[in-house]
């Protein structure tokens, strides 16, 4: 089978097999994702036909380069051939892979150091650049560019002007006509520290050097992404002589050095200018003449037409010219801009569509746009729930509760429907789940296997919701048993009606796997009784006077921040109320953004990155804290308790998906991030014991100071290590 090999922007390199057909882009459901700079959503396709391997571009906005050309249609690959896709390189790994033929890597964009300080903004790759210094031949070996590369002379000569000492000139886009002087040395790049700041993403953060020694000026690449082109020839890290007029191309943007800060006929482009006394000479005067009689001309033709207008029909107002264009940079905040207002609920219902038309056009404009693929995802979550919301109150009009509860299950936790779906789909169950279960038991008790499993399944996917793992599932070391007399290690069900329903399915099918309870955000149990409701109900009755208030925090218990907010605005614009004014603005404040760094932190999480959840997680379980007050750690509210639980699930999958990758250490890093949260998940529980194990076999090979850098990543807060690990620091007087 095929295997693509594929080189991430950072270095790293990963394989993909090619089992019939790999589609490619920046899009969720693609087979192969690639999230950073310049991949299209959907991107391009690899896939096999008749033995060979093929990649066919998929409409992308930036392209896709076979060997330094841009193809139009399927192209057969190669083990030698290089692939490029935005900042991604691709190859396909041959059967009998050999070193020599392997080409040296194309640098990624920007150095490690570097690309951690400009996540958003990474160098485009450019590989007409590359192909234009090879296209003649193989490329040259490191060093040999460290001759001048030629180029053409004007007839004549160049002069070197008598300025304010040598600069490099922009040619082309914002920077033409610019002089940048060059006194010491001066470094070319995207960002700071760069000297010559280029601000287009073909060039690299520190893309090349130009340095002044004496009367000579020279220029070298530093590694860039793109590469530096000297008169049309790849540079190398090798400084350079440079001569008036000769041309520099930093990625896509061309300069031209020249010797003095005066203006210059840039040499090879006219003719020399003719000297006094020359035969040229009386050509010019007459030109000169030419030109007067001409504009005297044009003069006269103003001035008539200067009196015409004024004595003629009446004026007209001058039409506007066209508006400069705006800066695409500025073009893609506006239409964030336009896309966050019908995003937002402030003005009445969301426009989903057009908020994910407009975001749309902003990532055609910038694929990268962190803001902007971050809206995208959270629209198009929402846009499927409100779709799902509307469809299940539709349903429940009709009386198809069973059609309504499947809509409403398919509306996750972090939406901002979730909460408004969670009481429709609670009410939808009760309705429901009567009539499952009296045609359940009637099935059951009439031994009617067939017709019970089906109507019984119905009944059983909502019941076992409020049920504890225990009365579903036998015990380790125990074994399900379901009819006859128990033995020993043997276990059944407490409820009667479950375990005639597991009976029914081994009647129907006796190698039916064993049933589980199928998860259900939208009906899980809060598990907040109602001693717990009545005693939180008491203490914000006797906490707050107005029964508003009462009722809008009961609200934010439940995990209502959207009703809590409005019943709060209603006591906010009763006259008669204004004593309690203050108060409903700082509830509101608090509710308001519990419920909005909730969903911050669970859009984190949803995207796969526990860690940038941390510190919005914080926040809202401070302010949820003093909200509650003396209950907010014995009576947790809908926040708190989600976000221990969500915390701890999501950690433990995305540090399992480092570990798995033998990334033990970053996988122990993310794994304490969910145990600092929530001590209650049994799968952190375990892990957090095997990073703790790992803590102390690293400890007692610790031989440095920086060694132990390692032990602290592993050592779990509690287990003792850290402890240890002073007393080490303090033996080999590590600062």
């Amino acid at each position: 089978m095929a295997t693509l090999v594929v080189r991430h922007p950072d270095g790293t390199e990963h394989e993909h097999e090619i089992a019939g057909e790999l589609k490619i882009g920046r899009q969720q459901g693609n087979d192969l994702v690639l999230t950073e700079g310049g991949v299209s959503r959907q991107h391009a396709r690899v896939y096999v036909e008749g033995g060979a391997v093929y990649i066919e571009d998929g409409g992308s906005q930036n392209g896709t380069f076979v060997d330094g050309e841009r193809i139009e249609g399927p192209t057969a690959l190669t083990p030698g051939s290089q692939v490029l896709l935005g900042d991604y390189e691709l190859k396909l790994k041959g059967s009998a892979r050999s070193s020599s033929g392997r080409r040296a890597a194309t640098p990624p964009a920007g150095d490690p150091a570097t690309l951690a300080d400009a996540p958003v903004k990474g160098t485009r790759a450019m590989p007409s650049i590359r192909a234009k210094a090879t296209q003649n031949g193989a490329a040259k070996p490191e060093g040999a560019l460290a001759r001048r590369p030629s180029r053409p002379q004007p007839a004549g000569g160049a002069a070197a002007g008598a300025g304010a000492g040598p600069v490099l000139k922009g040619m082309t886009g914002p920077w033409a006509g610019k002089s940048f002087p060059i006194s010491g040395t001066l470094l070319v790049g995207r960002a700071p520290p760069a000297a010559v700041i280029l601000d287009d993403d073909s060039v690299s953060r520190k893309h090349a050097e130009v340095r002044r020694e004496g009367t000579a000026v020279r220029a070298r690449d530093l590694g860039s992404a793109n590469g530096t082109l000297l008169n049309g020839e790849l540079l190398g890290e090798e400084f350079v002589d440079l001569q008036p007029g000769d041309v520099l191309q930093f990625g896509v943007v061309e300069m031209t050095y020249e010797a003095s800060d005066t203006p210059a006929r840039r040499p090879g482009t006219g003719a020399v200018p003719p000297r006094r006394g020359s035969r040229a000479e009386p050509a010019a005067d007459n030109k000169r003449k030419l030109l007067v009689v001409a504009g005297g001309v044009v003069a006269l033709l103003a001035v008539a037409a200067v009196v015409k207008s004024s004595v003629g029909a009446p004026q007209k107002a001058p039409k506007a010219g066209p508006a400069a264009p705006l800066d695409p940079a500025q073009q893609v905040q506006e239409l964030l801009s336009e896309c966050r207002s019908y995003a937002s609920n402030e003005m009445g219902a969301p426009n989903w569509d057009r908020a994910e038309a407009t975001c749309e056009q902003a990532l055609d404009m910038d694929p990268i746009n962190a803001e902007a693929n971050t809206l995208v995802r959270r629209i198009k979550l929402e846009k499927e729930a409100f779709g799902n919301f509307e469809a299940a109150k539709k349903a429940i009009e009709l009386n198809r509760e069973k059609e309504a509860l499947t809509l409403l299950r398919k509306i996750p936790k972090e939406s901002e429907y979730f909460r408004r779906a969670r009481s429709k789909a609670r009410e939808t169950a009760e309705q429901f789940v009567e009539r499952a279960k009296d045609d359940c038991k009637r099935y059951l008790n009439n031994s009617q296997w067939g017709p019970a499993v089906p109507r019984c399944q119905e009944y059983m996917e909502v019941w076992c919701q409020k049920q504890s793992k225990e009365d579903l599932e036998p015990p380790i070391g125990q074994t399900l048993r379901l009819e006859g007399g128990l033995r020993k290690n043997d276990w059944r069900p407490k409820d009667a009606m479950f375990v005639k329903f597991l009976v029914a399915r081994t009647r129907v099918d006796r190698n039916a796997a064993p049933w589980t309870c199928p998860v259900s955000d939208i009906l899980a149990s809060d598990e907040l009784g109602p001693d717990q409701a009545s005693e939180v109900r008491a203490m914000f009755t006797k906490r707050y006077a107005p029964k508003l208030v009462q009722a809008a925090m009961m609200d934010y218990w439940t995990g209502r921040g959207s009703e809590s907010v409005a019943t709060l605005q209603k006591l906010r614009a009763k006259v008669d109320q204004a004593e309690f004014h203050s108060l409903a603005d700082e509830l509101i404040r608090d509710v308001s953004n519990v419920d909005q760094l909730f969903k911050t932190g669970e859009s984190a999480l949803t995207n796969e990155d526990p860690e940038r959840a941390v510190a919005p997680f914080k926040e809202a379980l401070a302010t949820d804290k003093r909200i509650m007050a003396e209950l907010a750690e014995s009576h947790v509210s809908f926040y708190r308790k989600n976000i221990f639980q969500d915390m701890a699930a999501a950690s433990y999958l995305r540090g399992k998906h480092f570990a798995d990758r033998e990334d033990r250490r970053r996988g122990c890093r993310i794994w304490k991030l969910g145990f600092d949260f929530y001590k209650g998940n049994t799968d952190l529980n375990r892990v957090v014991a095997f990073c703790s194990t790992q803590a102390q076999n690293a400890l007692s090979g610790v031989g440095s100071c920086s060694d132990l850098a390692m032990v602290e990543d592993y050592a779990v807060p509690g287990d003792g290590i850290a402890e240890q690990v002073a007393a080490k620091k303090a033996e080999l007087k590590c600062r």
